[in-house]
């Protein structure tokens, strides 16, 4: 982080320093200016004050330095981070916590390379493997920042990682074994179930669901066979009527609290969120990020957050421009599972924390109804003259902001319209502003030209770029966003997005060049494409991303 200039005189260094190891209460804006300070003080004395806190025994102080030091060390500071760890008098533990910054700052010394300058190498990693599994009970928080390291490890490191998991005899391992399941594949995926095994009754209220849902979800045979084969052994090994106790309770989740989505955006990107409350009144929540072309795509968790500040939340994302609302619990859930069937569909690995959070989305066994069999689309009309009638209006679904996002896509195959119309532009623009009438008087406009060309390229387009599949994309597409409408009880706008769909459908037999909608659809992108270009080539804009809703630290 660069290195701010000093300003008019504020906290210490030592009073920031010790409320950050004696407070964990500290609100966003005031732990922000807090390492403001501390980086205009940095090279003045406040690195070594850091550096000193390391070595403290009090694990709240030490914690402090740890996340000061993640949050503004540099390669500046490599040289004396790499002195601490080589430092004979440093306990094991404090060297260990170091290796996640120096792996940042790209040391040598990180990972395996910080293990021979350990005192005690194989009881620091004792410690710190019951740290982890520690970090691990405590929250779906600390789970996802344990698994994201671990998935980026490489294959023998998560192999062995496994192992130890399995060899732990720690109930709590089965809640990192379990992601691991569902988000890994191959000789990764074989060792979690050996794991899981490994574990023996002590996990057996997590592990049997687990293993069920593995053998009723999964395409891999083997995969599927392994799992069969654990989990016969695994009832052996437990108690009679074991199996039937485990799975009536495994749906026994905590009481939802509100459910909220977005409307379908131009790349058929949509966000839905989840929370429930725990038993103390705090919230638990999750924002999946769902796109129609591949299922789960993101997702972001939280937990210990209150009522209010789950609304200062969604309130935050609003003034963002991204407008949710309510929606019944369950279908919100069933948009989640459609979108978890595309993943299966298209062979795309989730995202590690939807894997965590599963239990929570699609809470098996709860005594709801199957959310695959809630409607997450409406049907479409049937295709008469009264309907057809009706989609000649389809240009004005482009009057409502919830459409003004929705252009042909990919952007790219249009290029060349997009090229050849604003090329023209620019020529007939010229010639109009050299010619003048008598008076000096601009000769009469260009315009008709334009139009003519522009409709010209839109029909053009259309014949050589839409064929039955985006079709069919896109008149799912509009159905489902009818239905969001629905919810929200704009009952009236309905019945034209029903009418398009119905046109839309290959079925219809009615040419896309001929549809209002598709024209108005494809006018807006050779229009407002060159923009929409500039935009995503300065990667200001990037449609379908994730919106971290639950980022804490804005």
């Amino acid at each position: 982080m660069p290195r701010g200039r000093k300003g008019s005189p504020q906290e210490s260094v030592d009073s920031i320093l010790l409320a950050l190891s004696r407070r964990d209460d500290i609100d966003p804006e005031t732990l922000s200016h807090y390492f403001e300070r501390l980086d205009e003080e940095w090279s003045e004395g406040a690195r070594e004050k850091v550096i000193h806190l390391l070595r403290a025994s009090d694990p709240s102080a030490h914690a402090a330095a740890v996340l000061i030091l993640a949050e503004l060390a540099t390669e500046d500071d490599l040289e004396e981070l790499e002195d601490f760890v080589t430092d004979p008098t440093v306990s094991d533990m404090a060297k260990l916590s170091l290796s996640p910054i120096l792996r940042e700052l790209g040391s040598e010394m990180a990972d395996d390379g910080i293990i021979e300058y350990l005192n005690d190498p194989a009881g620091a990693m004792q410690q710190m493997q019951m740290r982890l599994l520690e970090l691990v009970g405590q929250s779906e928080m600390g789970i996802e920042s344990i698994l994201e390291d671990v998935t980026s490890m490489p294959l023998e490191r998560r192999l062995a990682f496994v192992f130890w998991l399995g060899s732990s005899n720690d109930p709590r391992a089965a809640n990192l074994l379990i992601p691991l399941l569902e988000n890994q594949t191959g000789k990764v995926a074989s060792a979690v179930i050996e794991a899981l095994e490994r574990l023996g009754p002590v996990a057996i209220h997590q592990t049997i669901p687990a293993l069920k849902h593995m053998i009723t979800t999964s395409s891999n045979r083997a995969l599927k066979q392994t799992a069969r084969a654990a989990l016969g052994r695994l009832t052996m090994q437990s108690t009679p009527g074991a199996e039937d106790e485990v799975m009536t309770g495994a749906g026994q989740l905590l009481p939802p609290h509100k459910a909220r989505t977005s409307f379908i955006d131009g790349s058929g990107s949509q966000l839905v969120m989840l929370s429930w409350v725990r038993p103390d009144g705090l919230l638990k929540g999750v924002n999946v990020l769902c796109q129609d072309r591949w299922g789960i795509k993101d997702c972001y968790g939280l937990d210990e957050v209150e009522m209010d500040r789950w609304d200062d939340l969604v309130q935050e994302l609003e003034r963002q421009g991204f407008v949710s609302f309510h929606i019944p619990f369950d279908n919100a859930r069933a948009l989640v599972a459609e979108a978890r069937t595309l993943n299966r569909r298209t062979h795309r690995k989730v995202p590690v924390a939807y894997s965590i959070w599963r239990p929570f989305i699609e809470a098996e066994n709860s005594g709801k109804p199957d959310v695959l069999s809630l409607s997450t689309m409406l049907e479409p009309l049937p295709l008469n003259e009264e309907t057809i009638q009706l989609a000649r209006r389809g240009g004005e679904l482009y009057q409502m902001s919830e459409f003004m996002s929705w252009m042909y896509d990919p952007l790219e195959q249009v290029e060349p319209y997009i090229t050849r119309y604003w090329s023209a532009h620019h020529v007939l623009e010229g010639g109009a502003g050299k010619r003048r009438g008598r008076g000096g008087r601009r000769m009469q406009s260009r315009e008709p030209e334009q139009q003519a060309l522009l409709e010209e390229l839109i029909t053009e387009a259309l014949d050589k770029l839409v064929d039955d599949k985006w079709r069919l994309l896109y008149e799912t597409r509009l159905r489902r966003q009818a239905a969001l409408f629905h919810f929200t009880n704009r009952k009236e706008q309905v019945p034209l997005m029903q009418a398009v769909a119905t046109l839309l459908h290959p079925s219809s037999q009615i040419p896309v060049r001929e549809q209002a909608f598709v024209r108005m659809l494809m006018r807006i992108t050779i229009e407002q494409g060159p923009l929409r270009m500039m935009v995503e080539s300065l990667g200001s804009a990037q449609p379908g991303s994730p919106i971290n809703l639950f980022d804490q630290d804005h």
